[in-house]
């Protein structure tokens, strides 16, 4: 897994994930609204009581504080906007 900050200002800013094949990012949250915007592969968002199927050209909004993972099916990669001062904490 890869990320990297591609942009930041006083509101938001732009983190680009990267994962291969079968890799997974573990459970984690936001601190605020994250919007995932899908440019290649595919993949799921499993969530405590549902999973939301990714693929490319898909946005998916994940609500602040709601633990998730992601399981990846096909080389991904994916931007995630947030709000400027929020964190991705791994569980």
């Amino acid at each position: 897994m890869e990320m990297k900050q591609l942009f930041s200002n006083s509101n938001y800013k732009i983190l680009e994930v990267s994962l291969n094949n079968d890799e997974s990012m573990p459970l984690h949250k936001a601190t605020s609204d994250a919007f995932i915007i899908v440019k290649k592969g595919a993949g799921k968002i499993i969530f405590e009581d549902r999973e939301v199927e990714l693929i490319q050209g898909t946005t998916q909004l994940i609500p602040a504080n709601e633990q998730h993972k992601l399981m990846i099916k096909d080389d991904f990669n994916a931007c995630i906007i947030l709000a400027s001062q929020a964190e991705i904490k791994f569980v």
